[in-house]
């Protein structure tokens, strides 16, 4: 059994691993490396989950289900491939299973007809300003989310994620010229929603206190397969 210390440590001199070598080191036996997988892409795989799941609480679901799921098929990932990409293809199945065991159906609701200007950094910004941020970048995730969910997931890996093109492509196993015609059909939804910008870096964030409990349920289960 590794002491706590010792895991530390390890997960530190790890970090500048890349994914394709902690995933050789957990398939070796090294399971405890599966948190720094875990931890570089939870944002991604939030933001992924989250263009096909409304609900936080079952996002956060989903994500330990495709975490459970990767880790039991690690040995199926191709070295070719990024890690990242493979990931969220495993994160869109596993919430398209979801979506059709509870039978959910989306409403899209396009009502808003403004676009939103971009705000400067919020470490700059007054008091006020800070509000406007809060409720501008709220508001950012509400147009977000209701986007059909074909656009929704195109424009989140593109527009947040910063993914390529041929990342896409690759991840949601699209043509390249689909991709574009998604991405700017959705920037035009986008548009008709949106009133003042903020940075979407910043939307849909899985950081914090979040991101250590999903490390702590994931790896809870991880040590006992």
């Amino acid at each position: 059994m590794i002491r706590n210390g010792t895991k530390n440590n390890l997960l530190n001199t790890s970090k500048t691993l890349t994914d394709s070598e902690v995933v050789n080191k957990v398939r070796s036996g090294q399971k405890e490396l599966f948190e720094l997988l875990i931890r570089r892409h939870n944002q991604l795989l939030f933001r992924v989950v989250r263009s096909y799941v409304d609900k936080e609480k079952d996002a956060e679901d989903v994500m330990q289900e495709a975490y459970i799921k990767a880790f039991q098929k690690l040995h199926q990932f191709r070295h070719d491939a990024k890690f990242s990409t493979w990931l969220v293809r495993i994160g869109i199945n596993e919430a398209l299973q979801r979506k059709r065991r509870l039978k959910t159906k989306q409403t899209i609701n396009i009502e808003q007809t403004q676009f939103i200007n971009q705000l400067e950094n919020t470490a700059a910004m007054n008091p006020e300003n800070q509000m406007i941020h809060a409720q501008s970048k709220a508001f950012i995730e509400e147009a977000i989310q209701a986007l059909p969910e074909k656009y929704k997931i195109v424009y989140m890996l593109r527009e947040v994620e910063q993914f390529s093109i041929s990342e896409i492509s690759e991840s949601l196993q699209l043509s390249e010229s689909n991709v574009k015609v998604r991405l700017h059909r959705a920037k035009k939804k986008m548009k008709k929603y949106l009133f003042k910008a903020t940075k979407t870096s910043t939307v849909f964030e899985f950081g914090n206190s979040k991101c250590d409990r999903m490390v702590h349920n994931v790896m809870g289960l991880v040590v006992k397969i």
